[in-house]
């Protein structure tokens, strides 16, 4: 008996992942809801990546705002590379003893909403997954770090002749701290 529950332990200890909070990277862009849209759906089609979902559409005042969600694109395959690829993408692997990941991928999920006057309010996300195929023989999800949105983000602004200060999110400043004594 005590083996088969240390057996089930392992395995429910094995199938656990750490999970962090995703981070949404959220910007004004002063352009127009059309010009955006196209920018957002060029940018991601052009890394490879096809469109799972897009939609817009206009309330009664006659904003716009609308959903682009990509199908997940393969950014790495194979036994050899998808682990150190995933690594430098991910906030953490997800930890599974003798693990051999076959792929990794993303998906992007970009929401629009027209503002007033100062633009359209972009809201963008990316959720990395892969497929272990040794110990559990699944596919795993789990956080990006933000290399890849930032990638995006540049690329939407190049594609709309905007500076890369107003697209990339600026860390914000550490106060001055005074000098020891």
């Amino acid at each position: 008996m005590g083996a088969v529950m240390l057996r089930w332990l392992l395995g429910v200890s094995l199938c656990l992942s750490v999970a962090v909070a995703q981070e949404e990277f959220r910007l004004t862009l002063p352009k127009r809801f059309p010009e955006v849209w196209r920018a957002v759906k060029h940018a991601i089609t052009e890394r490879g990546c096809q469109l799972e979902y897009e939609r817009y559409l206009e309330d009664t005042a006659g904003t716009l705002s609308g959903i682009l969600r990509s199908e997940y694109c393969v950014l790495v395959q194979g036994e050899d590379s998808t682990r150190a690829v995933m690594e430098r993408y991910s906030v953490q692997l997800p930890r599974i003893r003798g693990a051999r990941w076959m792929n990794g991928r993303v998906q992007y999920t970009v929401r629009l909403r027209e503002l007033d006057t100062s633009g359209v309010e972009l809201r963008l996300s990316a959720e990395l997954s892969g497929m272990e195929g040794y110990i559990t023989n699944r596919v795993h999800f789990w956080a990006s770090n933000g290399i890849l949105e930032r990638q995006l983000l540049r690329r939407i602004g190049e594609l709309l002749g905007l500076p890369e200060a107003v697209v990339l999110p600026q860390p914000p400043e550490k106060p001055e701290e005074e000098e020891p004594w």
